[in-house]
């Protein structure tokens, strides 16, 4: 009575054709699974830019209304019909004054450039006190 051996060499070879046929579908299998991700991914990229190209073609038409450009010429650039007067009222809030910097060495651009020439010399006659933040003192100097 010998159906041990028999039975392990029939056991063996359904194991073995198992793992053969185990690993003859993992490869697809696991190819199968990268595309559907990579499927997935590239919709999304389709939703995106099809929202991109709605948002593009609005834009499109909207800039072909000659009211609208008229409108954004008017707000983005203070373009004004003839005839009209246009004001630029200017925020006292955000029109900050430059700090740290003395008055003497900051030039009034309303001078003719012989009077800044003339103010420029009476400066060097008069230099800056010692403490001042914009003057580079020699020893500060590299060697």
């Amino acid at each position: 009575m010998a159906p041990s051996p028999r039975i392990n060499a029939r056991a063996v070879a359904m194991i073995l054709a198992g793992v053969f046929v185990m690993l003859t579908l993992a490869v697809p299998l696991r190819a199968l699974i990268k595309e559907r991700r990579e499927i997935g991914s590239l919709k999304q990229q389709v939703t995106a830019q099809q929202v991109k190209i709605d948002d593009l073609k609005n834009r499109q038409a909207r800039l072909a209304d000659k009211a609208y450009l008229k409108a954004l010429a008017r707000e983005r650039l203070n373009y004004v019909f003839p005839g009209e007067v246009g004001f630029v009222v200017l925020d006292e809030e955000t029109n900050t004054a430059i700090t740290g910097v003395s008055g003497a060495l900051v030039p009034n651009n309303d001078d003719s450039w012989y009077t800044k020439l003339w103010t420029s010399t009476k400066l060097a006659d008069n230099p800056p006190a010692e403490n001042d933040p914009l003057v580079v003192q020699s020893d500060d100097l590299p060697q």
